[in-house]
């Protein structure tokens, strides 16, 4: 049971029965690819093979224990990050994705290396667009002493579960960060060079952009009722895309505010390992939003060994163990799950270990070096 000797030893505690069972869950999610209990309780060690629905019954207790608290068990692994990459700048991702049939979470990422790395996360039931800007400024403000150590601090998505969230770009202006978040062409500004109010699709049509363009518009007044100053407007039309992609931001135009938030689709990366590509949370029958972030826990926890497995990897040249030599096909992710079922098969977990650098770059997937 190296994981449960992993979760004793972060949060110094020698027996913990809710550190066991957190590291069961973990167990089963890697062996398993799947949320559901019934799937974790087949993967269970030797000592701890009594009856499945046993098992069954010992996860939906530690989902519904009160007494478990997310933020305090992640918090070494937060901590962790935060030793090794605070003295880089850091880039906070927010997105909302659906998690089971009648909830949405809201999920706060560090962007690390094509990926991201979990800070938090809360649930609310409700479908698409169900993301209020107090329920985003709640998780931002919870995870804001994590942020001070670092460099600089960029927050990427702000208002994106609603497009138009001013009460988030008021809180997060209020701290030393700068922003990019997505916005409606329907959302209205007032640009220096007109007076008048008017919605995002007149300015798209009068400055005749066009596609594979970028237009940049600063001191922009933001919405007519809130009447936010001062910020950057940036309008992107991708190659191949049918709208432009709107953006609201603190930045300078000459800082790019369109190159900057190409991280924010690096997030995409962790919810397809959360749901088909790893952990299947899409499968999951929980209803109750506390239950799902008791269970999302053991995912991020799940998820921070793995990439932190990959790091040291890719650190110690050791790639080849699961990834071909002459090229990289694999993601950062891939490459730590697949080392880490192979340390599994060979009863080598021991060997296991979890580092997070920025001291290196990883080469475009079909990569060939010099020969």
């Amino acid at each position: 049971m190296h994981i449960r000797d992993l979760l004793h030893v972060l949060h110094g505690e020698p027996e913990n029965s809710l550190l066991v069972t957190l590291a069961l869950l973990i167990t089963g999610l890697i062996l398993g690819h799947n949320v559901q209990f019934w799937a974790l309780a087949v993967w269970m060690p030797a000592e701890h093979s009594t009856a499945q629905c046993g098992v069954v019954r010992r996860f939906e207790r530690f989902v519904a224990n009160p007494d478990v608290k997310v933020a305090v068990l992640l918090e070494p692994f937060v901590l962790a990050m935060q030793a090794s990459l605070s003295s880089e700048t850091a880039y906070l991702i927010l997105d909302c994705t659906q998690v089971g049939r009648q909830c949405r979470m809201l999920m706060a990422a560090l962007a690390y290396h094509e990926t991201v790395l979990p800070l938090g996360w809360q649930s609310i039931r409700g479908q698409k667009s169900h993301v209020t800007g107090a329920f985003q400024t709640a998780l931002l403000e919870r995870l804001q002493p994590y942020l001070r150590a670092y460099r600089h601090v960029f927050v990427l998505g702000v208002g994106d579960a609603e497009y138009c969230n001013e009460p988030v770009i008021t809180w997060v202006r209020q701290q030393p960060w700068d922003f990019v978040g997505h916005v409606r062409e329907s959302c209205v500004v007032r640009t220096p060079d007109d007076p008048a109010w008017q919605p995002i699709a007149e300015l798209v049509d009068t400055s005749e952009l066009q596609a594979g363009q970028v237009r940049h518009w600063e001191q922009v007044g933001f919405t007519q009722e809130h009447r936010l100053t001062g910020l950057t407007l940036t309008i992107q039309w991708g190659q191949g895309e049918a709208e432009p992609l709107c953006l609201i931001s603190n930045l300078p135009a000459a800082h790019q505010p369109h190159l900057v938030y190409e991280r924010r689709f690096w997030i995409e990366t962790l919810f397809g390992s959360c749901k088909s590509r790893a952990f299947g949370l899409a499968r999951t029958h929980l209803t109750d939003p506390e239950h799902i972030d008791r269970l999302i826990l053991a995912i991020a926890i799940a998820t921070c060994m793995t990439l932190g497995l990959g790091t040291h990897l890719v650190l110690t040249k050791q790639t080849a163990q699961v990834d071909r030599s002459d090229r990289r096909d694999l993601s950062l992710f891939q490459i730590g799950w697949r080392w880490l079922h192979r340390l599994l098969a060979l009863d080598r977990l021991q060997e296991f270990k979890m580092v997070f650098s920025w001291r290196f770059t990883l080469p475009k997937p079909g990569f060939r070096p010099a020969t």
